[in-house]
């Protein structure tokens, strides 16, 4: 089923329900959350996964238009006593929706941005999110990622970063051909003051070695990374007290 297959109301019968319904929960800090000026999200729950993670879906809410008549993602949370335990992931994922109002809108970078801050916002120290890239709308970051370029300095990973889900990456992709759901990043939240200055040290690195190679990227590849590489470069050199010149790896 995709993202504009899932209904989007809810009875007594429907596995769907606001988040409000349920008290306490974690996504209730998503609900009604501001992702934009005048644009909030409502947040639904679903039933539970066959190991306990809940499903959710997001819809927009914007003044003068109303809501969104399907969700602009769909995911899964998941809590638990270690830090690895706690995560959040998104299946599926949309930039055009259709508005009460019957009219079809598409969502700006701003409020893909802001979308992104408040999944990250779910996220506890030492866990993870996870945002697929199979989506029309993330194909320049799957392109980018299928280039080599580091996930740091792609749309997807950039925003990732950006959210404090990007202390580290992996990228959920079988090359041989084999797959098993939607191609997906996965970001890590820092542990600790440690786990971050070794891992963001590592990113560092990784970035000014990859800076070199990006003459050697199809042309609208380049324009596309090369500013998210140079901002994150300065943003980690900042961060970690790095002058220009060599950097001290961060070890594994």
């Amino acid at each position: 089923m995709t993202i504009a297959d899932a209904p989007t109301t809810f009875s007594r019968t429907s596995p769907w329900r606001p988040v409000a319904e349920v008290p306490g929960h974690a996504l209730c800090a998503l609900d009604n959350a501001e992702v934009g000026n005048g644009v909030t999200l409502a947040v639904e729950i679903g039933p539970q996964s066959k190991v306990g993670s809940d499903y959710f879906r997001a819809f927009l809410v914007a003044d003068g238009l109303g809501r969104s008549a399907e969700p602009i993602l769909r995911g899964l949370i998941n809590r638990g006593p270690f830090p690895g335990y706690n995560w959040v992931e998104v299946t599926d994922s949309t930039n055009r929706v259709t508005m009460d109002t019957g009219g079809a809108v598409e969502i700006p970078e701003g409020i893909d941005i802001e979308v992104t801050r408040a999944l990250g916002t779910l996220v506890p120290a030492g866990g993870h999110l996870m945002m697929e890239y199979d989506a029309p709308h993330r194909d320049w970051t799957a392109r980018a990622l299928m280039a080599n370029v580091p996930p740091i300095a792609t749309p997807l990973g950039a925003m990732m970063f950006a959210a404090g889900c990007g202390v580290h990456f992996t990228d959920w992709y079988i090359a041989e051909g084999g797959r098993e759901g939607a191609r997906k990043l996965q970001g890590f939240r820092a542990a600790d003051a440690k786990h971050e200055d070794r891992r963001g040290r590592d990113t560092l690195n990784a970035l000014e070695a990859f800076m070199p190679h990006v003459r050697d990227l199809d042309w609208d590849i380049q324009a596309a990374v090369r500013p998210l590489a140079e901002a994150a470069i300065t943003v980690l050199r900042d961060r970690f007290e790095v002058p220009e010149g060599p950097i001290a790896l961060g070890g594994i």
